[in-house]
């Protein structure tokens, strides 16, 4: 028997008080039996939706769709040290129209076919509980029939190697070489999703391996990448299997070292295939194009420049990313250190960056009479932060305004700014 943790061990018996058949079943279940403890748990229930609205009015719904109701049991705990923390759980409730037997049937590997309740039995069909303990991923039906019917399945199983280091009985990875090709018109919403999942497990590595040898990389980064992928890109593909264990499992750095493996082209048009959520998107093709440039930033001037045109959020992805990248090819820390000690000279030093730093503003540049348009004002204020990008000390109000007329008059001069000129 699993040991429940004591909300949802209450929220299981405020159903079954009520008279409804109620169990634990899914991922829960697999962390207890690996020795771990879960904080997200699911549960399902022979109560329909207005039941379980009734037993629990706190509960939130977490998927309207399939009637999934989710209790927070989670609060926020302080250490000695002030130091806060997420402690608890949380639980979501579905309800269930057969008999556990035939609810659990449907969940397509033998270590997630198991349900419990300790004041009714373990419910094993398919002797789920000697597969964790093995960790070795079985289809509850023939596999080829099951990805078939539901494609998807091939994702999910590479995310069970990824987050509990399972491996493939080998029928089932010969199914998977046999009908990855289904994948390619799937929606890709799912795809994507389980994708995430994998990337941010604690045997990413060993997933990406695995998915490299039964073909899924092709529905991921697409049949026609996948395909012309060069020596190179090849052999920084083995290297990320090898080492992105060793990185942080951060989704979007994750997600950044995943395609960058591949050459700008080829990792551009595998992030489109994926069609992620814009913020998505924008990070990782950033981390196509701009990678290089944030790491050959050498100096304070360059790198002031680089923060004030694309944002602290921008530069600290991409800075971080390199990190990464550094940790999975071994590359020298010395590129990282320098821009480590050269933001952290400008942030202790509260040197200007943005034309909020400046010590002066539009309302001073018209009343020079320098311009007399608030918009042409704000351009004049966009031009001469690259004076104090040279030099903090340039933050000063006779010198920028004097700047500030100087490339109103002329276009080479403003054009030049960032220019040192030679004598």
């Amino acid at each position: 028997m699993i040991k429940f943790d004591k909300d949802v061990h209450g929220a299981m018996k405020a159903l079954e008080k009520e008279g409804f058949e109620t169990y634990v079943v899914g991922d829960c279940i697999i962390e207890w039996a690996l020795g771990e403890s879960p904080w997200e748990w699911d549960m399902v229930t022979k109560a329909d939706s207005e039941t379980i609205r009734r037993i629990f009015p706190e509960a939130e719904v977490a998927d309207e769709r399939n009637g999934i109701f989710r209790l927070d049991f989670t609060y926020e705990e302080e250490d000695e040290f002030g130091e806060t923390s997420v402690k608890g759980s949380t639980c979501d409730i579905a309800t269930m129209e057969g008999t556990i037997e035939e609810e659990v049937s449907g969940y397509g590997f033998t270590a997630a076919a198991i349900a419990d309740n300790p004041e009714r039995t373990l419910v094993d069909p398919y002797g789920g509980m000697e597969d964790i303990r093995n960790r070795l991923l079985k289809t509850v039906k023939d596999p080829d029939e099951l990805f078939r019917e539901e494609p998807i399945r091939m994702m999910q199983a590479m995310r069970y190697v990824s987050q509990y280091g399972f491996d493939l009985q080998k029928g089932m990875a010969d199914a998977i070489v046999r009908n990855w090709r289904l994948l390619l018109d799937h929606l890709v919403g799912p795809v994507r999703q389980e994708l995430e999942l994998v990337l941010t497990g604690s045997n990413t590595g060993k997933a990406l391996n695995m998915m490299a040898d039964t073909g899924l990389m092709a529905a991921v980064y697409g049949e026609e990448v996948a395909r012309k992928m060069s020596s190179g890109e090849g052999q920084q593909f083995i290297t990320l299997c090898e080492n992105i264990d060793k990185t942080r499992p951060v989704r979007l750095r994750r997600l950044g070292l995943f395609y960058t493996v591949l050459n700008e082209k080829r990792g551009l048009a595998a992030i489109e295939r994926m069609n992620f959520d814009q913020a998505t998107e924008t990070r990782l093709k950033e981390a196509m194009t701009e990678i290089l440039k944030v790491t050959f930033l050498s100096n304070t001037q360059d790198l002031k420049r680089y923060i004030y045109e694309n944002g602290y959020q921008k530069y600290n992805y991409l800075h971080n990313l390199t990190k990464a990248q550094r940790i999975v090819y071994d590359h020298p820390a010395m590129k990282i250190e320098a821009r480590n000690a050269l933001l952290k000279s400008v942030q202790e030093n509260n040197e200007p960056i943005f034309v909020e730093d400046l010590c002066i503003d539009g309302n001073d540049i018209m009343e020079a009479g320098i311009t007399d348009e608030p918009e042409k004002a704000e351009e004049l204020l966009h031009l001469v932060v690259a004076k104090v990008h040279q030099d903090p000390r340039n933050n000063d109000r006779k010198y920028l305004l004097k700047m500030a007329k100087k490339y109103s008059k002329s276009k080479l001069s403003a054009n030049s700014r960032y220019v040192h000129w030679l004598r």
